[in-house]
């Protein structure tokens, strides 16, 4: 549990807020207590949702019958009180003493055979209790089910129907959570049934038993694409326990086991599972003093009442804008894997909890995995000397990656590296003639180039890991680590390398040298939400948790920690103030570059593409990119300088870039340019088509490479 903030309620509704559990995508969770000493979870909404006819009434509608569900043998944590009414809508359940199975089995490993299958009768006991009242989960993950002495609760049960159709996912979308979603929920949005809710039991038996992903890590997109076509990694699952999970898995929904049936294949009945579901029915026996259990088995953590009280992760579901949301799929046939790229790339958007998701993109036509080039006529590149004409573009079947830089030129300006969602990154000539392709076997995130070469983060479609590279100019690679978790982008400190790495709740920030050498690694507790920011010496890097920390460059000694909102994004240096945004809180924040904390201010217009809020330093201001508009602050107290509406083409907008006096924005296929003043100086429609992802755009030597839907577009900007 967490202290409290300054920007924290200490009552909600008649409850005292005793402190804070956790945040994500819809609210606030605090712990509070009742005037008889009840303990209670609270999740308070957050202010942009409450503002939300449609979630309101969905929400007033989902709570209700939430509070339906509950009692003895349910195993779903009971909704006690709620006002959907308030300013911001809160609904309270009964606190759960216990971890949740995620942050168990990451400290624990796989659970006992015995305690999978109390775990399996459970849960499917808590679905059919949530089904009879006509809901459907919909978000079944290890991290919503909480490990209590006398057996597990599910949480959040049918309330994350409330964010569909609502202003924020109203495109025809999914709400659930990236290797917990069922194939029907990634093909058919919100018309899904209760045995969507039995896939994704399947998934978390798969993960309590094997203890680790059923369907791998990586990007977003490469997980879902792996639930499509069935592609699940159960070899570290026991074999007694293979065909329940199996069986749970399969992709015709009406071919699963119920929630009954689920029940009966582990072995239990309602008085068995009671009567197994006793004090120590995870941990697999009695502890000894090294940390096992009678015979040799790992034991699970039991839950005590010190220092790591109950955290219940409340994470931003992962949102899916499907192209094919409205396709009768009463019955659908099995689509190729070239439409499943097509939708996933194409038409489908990924906003992840806290991390950056990628892409998968379609193949050229012509099959082909190199980079095409096009110049004014269709031959070689040639550079205009008209303002902001085309020069050159360059097709590598969609950019690697979903945002960062699209491009990378060389210290020299003589080479421009672009990454590819073709698995490759490719070296171009300035006038855009390739030089050479090297496959690296997986999306390559946006390059960094160096005076030796380039380095790119990948990620493997096949292992489900992510790799740093490291190539020559000629394209050859020199060298290759593997990385932790899900990571971003390389950034240069002096000739150092650097990368934050790991999963959500372990992770850091590693710097190496340029012949793969760690020179420093420093672990931030909670991972990195998005990669460094290198400013004088320091590294500055924002965290999952609520810090906001800085690194010597040098060494990677921490300088400082200081509380900047849950999920703390990358700062923006702007003289001396860092401004930096907290994605779970929706606000900016003011820092000095000592750590002490000088304002902050809500974030009304929260970008749509990125949580963090990605500012960049231009004319003494930090300028941000919300959902229709740049707006300026001014360092010094937060207060709004000036505001640039950018046109709704129902696209997202990159994130901007500023090159001398003006700043840069691309929205859709709309490129702008912005003056000091917040006035647009020129504005023009960028051929390629647009890109679906948020890479800013790269500015050098007279020229602007923009992000397009299968690659880049080079202008030549004239004076």
């Amino acid at each position: 549990m967490q202290e409290l903030r300054d920007t924290d309620p200490r009552t909600v509704g008649p409850y005292e807020v005793r402190g804070r559990l956790g945040s994500g995508g819809m609210g606030e969770v605090y712990l509070a207590e009742a005037r008889g000493g009840l303990r209670l979870a609270v999740k308070v909404v957050r202010a942009e949702y409450a503002e939300d006819r449609t979630f309101r009434a969905r929400f007033r509608h989902e709570v209700r019958a939430a509070q339906t569900v509950g009692g003895a043998g349910t195993y779903t944590a009971r909704v006690v009180d709620a006002d959907t009414e308030a300013s911001r809508p809160w609904m309270a359940t009964e606190y759960v003493d216990g971890p949740n199975l995620r942050d168990a089995i990451l400290d624990g490993g796989p659970l006992p055979g015995d305690a999978v299958r109390l775990l399996a009768a459970a849960l499917a006991e808590a679905l059919a209790a949530i089904h009879a009242k006509g809901l459907v989960h919909r978000d079944l993950k290890p991290s919503n089910i909480l490990l209590a002495a006398d057996g597990p609760r599910v949480i959040d049960f049918g309330i994350v129907r409330a964010l569909e159709g609502t202003a924020l996912t109203r495109t025809g979308v999914i709400v659930g959570s990236v290797g917990y979603v069922s194939p029907e929920q990634i093909r058919n949005g919100a018309r899904v049934g209760p045995a969507s809710d039995v896939f994704s039991l399947g998934a978390v038996l798969a993960y309590a038993a094997g203890g680790r992903e059923p369907f791998g890590e990586g990007q977003d997109s490469v997980v879902l694409l792996r639930i499509l076509t069935g592609d699940v990694d159960l070899s570290a699952v026991p074999k007694d326990q293979l065909a329940l999970v199996e069986s749970c898995l399969r992709d015709d929904p009406g071919a699963r086991p119920t929630p009954a049936g689920v029940v009966a294949a582990a072995g239990h009945t309602a008085d068995s599972l009671r009567q197994g579901l006793r004090a120590g029915w995870y941990t697999g026996g009695p502890r000894t003093e090294q940390g096992t259990a009678a015979g040799g088995a790992r034991w699970m953590p039991e839950h005590g009442s010190g220092e790591r009280d109950s955290r219940v992760e409340y994470m931003a579901p992962v949102t899916v804008t499907d192209a094919d949301a409205d396709t009768d799929t009463s019955d659908p046939a099995p689509p190729s894997r070239r439409r499943l790229l097509a939708t996933l790339a194409g038409g489908t958007a990924l906003v992840a909890a806290g991390g950056v998701g990628g892409w998968l993109w379609l193949r050229d036509s012509s099959g082909s995995t190199g980079p095409v080039v096009r110049g004014e006529s269709g031959g070689k590149g040639t550079l205009s000397s008209a303002a902001a004409e085309v020069g050159w573009q360059c097709r590598v079947q969609g950019l690697g990656g979903r945002r960062g830089p699209c491009a990378a030129v060389s210290p020299d300006g003589r080479l421009v590296y672009v990454g590819g969602a073709d698995g490759s990154l490719h070296g171009l000539e300035l006038n855009g003639r390739p030089l050479w392709s090297t496959p690296l076997g997986g999306p390559v995130m946006s390059p960094l180039a160096t005076a030796d070469g380039a380095y790119c983060l990948l990620f493997d479609d096949r292992e489900g890991s992510t790799r740093l590279c490291a190539l020559g100019r000629d394209g050859r690679v020199r060298w290759t680590r593997p990385l932790a978790g899900s990571s971003q982008f390389p950034v240069a400190a002096g000739d150092l390398v650097l990368v934050s790495y790991g999963p959500t709740d372990a992770g850091g920030v590693r710097a190496y040298t340029p012949d793969g050498g760690v020179a420093w690694s420093t672990p931030t507790g909670p991972a990195p939400t998005a990669e460094p920011m290198v400013a004088g010496g320091v590294v500055y890097v924002g965290t999952f948790g609520d810090r906001l920390q800085a690194l010597d460059a040098r060494t990677g000694k921490r300088l400082w920690a200081t509380a900047a909102g849950s999920d703390t994004g990358r700062p923006t240096p702007v003289g001396d103030v860092l401004v930096v945004g907290s994605g779970g809180e929706q606000m900016l924040h003011g820092i000095s570059r000592a750590g002490k904390a000088l304002w902050h201010q809500a974030g009304n217009e929260l970008p749509s593409a990125s949580r963090y809020f990605t500012s960049v330093a231009f004319g003494g201001l930090a300028v941000t990119a919300g959902t229709f508009e740049l707006f300026a602050l001014d360092p010094a107290d937060g207060s709004k300088a000036w505001t640039f509406a950018l046109t709704d083409e129902g696209t997202q907008y990159s994130d901007p870039t500023v090159a001398g006096d003006t700043l840069y924005v691309r929205q859709g296929s709309t490129l702008y340019g912005v003056n000091r003043k917040g006035r647009r100086t020129w504005r023009k429609r960028v051929e390629g088509g647009a890109s679906v992802g948020t890479q800013s755009p790269v500015v050098r030597d007279g020229r602007i490479y923009v992000a397009t839907a299968d690659g880049i577009t080079v202008l030549a900007l004239g004076d």
